[in-house]
């Protein structure tokens, strides 16, 4: 038998009109009626708008549609649930994933039957037409702007930085927008960095060019392979001519000025290139770029630009894969001692087997010339490392009896929440049998003077029930987070016991796992390798 989920909400705290109360019965008789109910969850939020989603009820709700609760979810008015059609979508697309059928009394939207399907459809239709409207409203605004050749703010690429003029618009109104300026000493740099890399083909012998010839960025560090890849992939520096227009025109991109602009002397200027939603920047395809010519002047060849384009994906596609090999153990710890820059893995494959040494990055890059610190002999350093952590004594040492400590308390913890729990239940059930009796007093007494003072007693013992379950669910909570933390020290108790064994039963990434949380760096200076434990492990 399904278990069923009625969601009731009202903005404020009254009672008159559909009262919390009036939502949950109407939607238990409909429930009862529609399907043969074996349970009944009950999500309350009085005081909260529709427009509001931090509603502490609605958010708990939304946490056992995850964990698939409930088979149903029951509401009086679609409203109780949302009042933006995109929040409301997402919710039915949720409801959907997990199974769970949706139904609204008041509209008869009901996802168990075809025609509520349909209008679930329909909801769905409405919300993707308005985010697109939204997204075409922003693109019209982006390509508006990519027109006038502005700079729109944000870090200047390497050759440029921002100015200020001053413009008349079309009402004769004085204006202010930004430009780039070129800074000459900065761009002598770039078109080197072009040429050398259509003559080496290669970003990592770029680098190492860049590093021999103490060529810096603008702000005077060290060039890396990321930033040079930024550099050479960045249209801004291209001229502009019809070569150029055909390329980006090829890709799909959405070319905002006209091609009689593509004049062979400015530069490009792109929008829309990022996609920074969700804390992370994505490149996009140049098919979603917005090309306009820019006020500034290019100074790349349109052939030798895109012929850079080419190089790059060729490299992209013959790069292989890294970080899958099961060599270099300590690469993430290992520092150089002599220049601090860090230190890879190089593998080499001989007939008498494989070995893999650890190489400094800046000596590599560099060619020796920044710094010319001695090799070290892989498996012997891995080796070394785990036999010195080997050795560490947890037993006896305070991390361990600081573990031991914990876990007792939340032994103890968890014996005075389940006490605590039962006291709460037993409250609930105690307001939740006085409301009963008021609501038969209420019935009895409706026109009555007394009616009122029975009302407010009700609402205030709801209130009290309001707050007692969110205690509960407070710690349930924290029960199922306790629980998982006692799992885990009681892990690390058992490596520690026997801690010089369990280490040599580790596979390679447990290995690394356990390192990551032991260790604080090694530093390497061509002869002494220094492990440096992590403060809060010391015994």
């Amino acid at each position: 038998m399904p278990i069923v989920a009625i969601y009731s909400r009202k903005s404020k705290l009254t009672d008159k009109g559909e009262s919390i109360e009036n939502q949950i019965e109407l939607c238990k008789n409909y429930a009862k009626q529609h399907f043969n109910v074996d349970e009944f969850l009950i999500y309350e939020d009085e005081g909260y708008s529709g427009g509001n989603a931090e509603r502490p009820m609605f958010k708990k709700m939304l946490g056992d549609i995850h964990k698939k609760k409930f088979n149903v979810l029951i509401c009086y008015r679609l409203d109780r649930i949302s009042r933006n059609i995109s929040d409301f979508s997402s919710l039915v697309n949720l409801l959907q994933d997990n199974d769970i059928d949706f139904v609204s009394i008041r509209e008869q939207f009901d996802t168990s039957s075809p025609m509520g399907r349909a209008m679930m459809y329909i909801a769905s239709v409405f919300a993707q037409l308005e985010r697109e409207t939204i997204a075409e409203r922003i693109k019209d605004n982006m390509q508006q702007l990519a027109r006038s050749g502005r700079w729109l703010g944000g870090k200047t690429p390497m050759g440029f930085e921002s100015k200020p003029i001053q413009y008349k618009s079309k009402d004769k109104i004085n204006k202010k927008m930004y430009i780039l300026s070129p800074i000459e000493k900065e761009l002598n740099i770039v078109i080197k960095i072009y040429d050398k890399y259509i003559e080496l083909k290669s970003l990592t012998q770029l680098e190492s060019w860049t590093l021999m010839n103490n060529i810096k960025t603008k702000t005077n560090k060290n060039f890396d392979i990321s930033i040079l890849k930024v550099i050479l992939t960045n249209p801004v520096y291209a001229k502009a001519d019809e070569l150029l227009y055909k390329y980006f025109e090829d890709k799909g991109a959405d070319i905002a000025s006209p091609k009689e602009e593509f004049d062979g002397i400015h530069g490009l200027m792109v929008f829309n290139k990022h996609d920074e939603t969700k804390n992370k920047v994505i490149k996009r395809d140049e098919s979603h770029w917005i090309i306009a010519v820019g006020k500034h002047k290019g100074i790349i060849p349109s052939h030798e630009w895109i012929k850079v384009q080419e190089l790059l994906e060729i490299n992209r596609k013959k790069a292989p894969r890294t970080g899958t090999g099961k060599v270099g153990l300590i690469t993430i710890f290992l520092r150089c001692g002599l220049c601090g820059s860090k230190m890879r893995v190089s593998i080499y494959r001989r007939k008498s087997g494989t070995y893999h040494y650890y190489k400094c990055l800046l000596k590599d890059k560099s060619k020796g010339l920044k710094c010319n610190v001695n090799n070290l002999n892989g498996k012997i350093a891995d080796e070394l490392v785990i036999k010195e952590i080997s050795k560490i004594s947890y037993e006896k040492g305070r991390i361990y009896g600081n573990l031991k400590k914990i876990r007792d308390e939340l032994t103890s913890k968890s014996t005075n929440i389940t006490t605590k729990s039962s006291e709460l239940q037993s409250q609930i059930k105690k307001y939740e049998e006085s409301i009963k009796n008021l609501t038969i007093q209420l019935s009895e007494n409706k026109d009555s003077i007394a009616s009122k003072y029975i009302i407010k007693q009700i609402e205030e013992y709801d209130a009290k029930i309001i707050h007692l379950k969110n205690e509960m669910d407070k710690i349930i909570s924290n029960e199922d987070y306790e629980k998982d933390y006692r799992e885990n020290i009681d892990f690390a108790l058992a490596l520690a016991n026997d801690f010089s064994n369990n280490i040599d039963k580790l596979n390679f990434d447990e290995k690394k796992i356990l390192l990551n949380k032991i260790i604080d760096n090694i530093v390497w200076d061509g002869e002494v390798l220094e492990i440096n434990i992590q403060k809060r492990n010391l015994c």
